[in-house]
C-alpha cells in the first residue's frame, strides 16, 4: 500500500525534524508501559505508528497513527491527549475496505502508586477513554515495571470496554490483554529486548463471558536515545492463536500475522 507507507515516512521524518532536546530516556517498549510519570510541568510529544499486515486470506494492511501530547500534572500524575487516524487496505478477506479515516480523540491518565526507582517495584494505574462521537472505548491498565542494573522490565494487564453504535443498536465487547517486556542496555543510549502480548476478545459483553479467541505474539525490540530525541521499535509476529476461524495454530481471521510499531518522542 504505497500511499499509506509514504504517509508513514512523511510523518516519521517530520517528527524527527521538529524535535527538541530530550531529558528523559523515553519508553523502552512500545506495547508495555513503564510506571514512570512525567515530571511536573514537563511537556512531551510522541508519534505512534503501527502497521498490522497479513490475514488468513486476501490482501490486508492497516496503518494506525496516534499523535500524543503528554503533560506532567503532579509528582505522581500525568495526562495526555491523542489524535487517532487509520488507513486500511483490505481486499479478499470477506470485509472489503480501502481508505483512511479519523478514529477519534483519546484522553489518557496515569497515576503512579509506587516509584520504580525508589520502591521495590514500580506500580501505576492507567485509564483511557476514546470516542469519535459514535463509538466509544474505555481502557484500564495495571502497570508494573522495574529497572534492575542494565535491565528494564515491565508487565501490563489491560481490560478494554467497547461500545459500537450502528443503526440504533449498540454492541458491547470486552477484551483482555497481557504484555511483557524485557530490555538490556548495551550502552547508555542503546538497548535491545523482547516483547510479548496475549490478546483475547469477548464479543458476548463487558463481563468477559464467551471468549471468541486469543492470540500470542512475541518479537524483538530496540530503543535508542539520541541527544535530541528517542525512538523505540518493535516487531511482533503472531506465534500462536486459537478460537473462531483459527487454523494451524494461528488466529488469522480476527488478528494479523504480524505487527510492527514505532514510537518517536521528544520533550519540550
Amino acid at each position: 500500500m504505497v500511499g499509506s507507507r509514504l504517509v508513514c515516512l512523511i510523518v516519521i521524518g517530520a517528527m524527527v525534524g521538529w524535535v527538541r532536546p530530550a531529558s528523559g530516556e523515553g519508553r523502552f517498549f512500545t506495547y508495555s508501559y513503564q510506571a514512570e510519570v512525567a515530571t511536573v510541568g514537563e511537556l512531551e510529544f510522541e508519534q505512534h505508528v503501527t502497521n498490522q499486515s497479513s490475514k488468513q486470506h486476501g490482501d490486508y494492511s492497516r496503518w494506525d497513527f496516534r499523535s500524543e501530547v503528554e503533560y506532567g500534572v503532579s509528582e505522581h500524575y500525568q495526562s495526555a491527549l491523542y489524535l487517532n487516524l487509520k488507513s486500511v487496505h483490505n481486499q479478499g478477506t470477506g470485509t472489503e475496505e480501502d481508505g483512511s479515516e479519523f478514529e477519534g480523540i483519546s484522553w489518557e491518565n496515569i497515576y503512579q502508586l509506587m516509584n520504580p526507582d525508589l520502591d521495590p517495584i514500580g506500580v501505576a494505574l492507567y485509564g483511557e477513554g476514546t470516542s469519535d462521537g459514535n463509538d466509544h472505548e474505555l481502557e484500564w491498565k495495571l502497570i508494573l515495571s522495574k529497572p534492575l542494573g542494565s535491565f528494564e522490565l515491565a508487565a501490563n494487564t489491560t481490560y478494554e470496554m467497547e461500545w459500537d453504535n450502528d443503526d440504533s443498536h449498540t454492541e458491547r465487547e470486552g477484551g483482555l490483554e497481557f504484555t511483557l517486556g524485557a530490555a538490556y542496555r548495551v550502552t547508555p543510549a542503546l538497548s535491545f529486548g523482547i516483547e510479548a502480548r496475549n490478546k483475547s476478545a469477548y464479543p458476548g459483553g463487558l463481563n468477559l463471558a464467551g471468549q471468541e479467541y486469543q492470540a500470542w505474539s512475541v518479537g524483538p525490540n530496540l530503543h535508542y536515545q539520541a541527544s535530541t530525541w528517542w525512538i523505540t521499535l518493535t516487531a511482533l509476529p503472531q506465534v500462536w492463536g486459537n478460537g473462531d476461524g483459527s487454523q494451524g495454530g494461528r488466529q488469522l481471521m480476527h488478528e494479523e500475522r504480524a505487527e510492527f510499531r514505532a514510537i518517536i518522542g521528544m520533550e519540550y
